[in-house]
């Protein structure tokens, strides 16, 4: 690792201001310092986003309701990165659609961004959903939220009391 790189230890993610003999100092995306033993670099995996190109594949996860049309999902979705200027062109963006969820059907977008930093890395994600939440409000894509259907199994026909206001 070196200084300024962007990585990852466990559960600490950040930039590498100050390596020493004996420990490491690393600030997080909420600007908080934290010296980390080197010895923490020897005994965990240490990811390293930047190491040799500060340009990394990200995504973004959407899922939508039942009903919405596959294809033009992942238009909306390949135009919205499109529209990000921290979005590489190069390689292209592409659309995975991963899963029938029990909620959603479920889209992956991923996508190239360079990043320095935790905070750009968050911040391109965030920029991609305000503008796939417009899209899909747009065209009338609905992004699928948690639904229950109740099935009542009941040998005999349940009685209705019906209850309003004024009673």
């Amino acid at each position: 690792i070196r200084v300024g790189d962007l990585i990852e230890v466990g559960q600490l993610m950040g930039t590498v201001k100050h390596i020493g003999l004996r420990s490491t100092h690393v600030r997080t995306g909420n600007n908080i310092d934290i010296i980390v033993p080197n010895n923490a670099f020897l005994e965990k995996d240490v990811v390293n986003w930047t190491l040799t190109n500060p340009k990394v594949r990200l995504k973004v996860s959407v899922g939508v309701a039942y009903g919405s049309p596959t294809e033009r999902v992942r238009e909306l979705l390949l135009q919205a990165a499109k529209e990000c200027d921290s979005v590489l062109s190069f390689p292209p963006p592409f659309v995975l659609f991963v899963d029938f969820g029990s909620d959603a059907l479920a889209f992956e977008l991923h996508f190239w961004a360079k990043v320095k930093t935790v905070m750009d890395r968050e911040g391109v994600q965030s920029d991609l959903r305000f503008t796939i939440d417009r899209r899909f409000r747009e065209a009338g894509v609905v992004i699928a939220f948690p639904q229950r259907d109740v099935h009542l199994d009941a040998a005999a026909p349940l009685s209705v009391r019906l209850v309003n206001d004024e009673q």
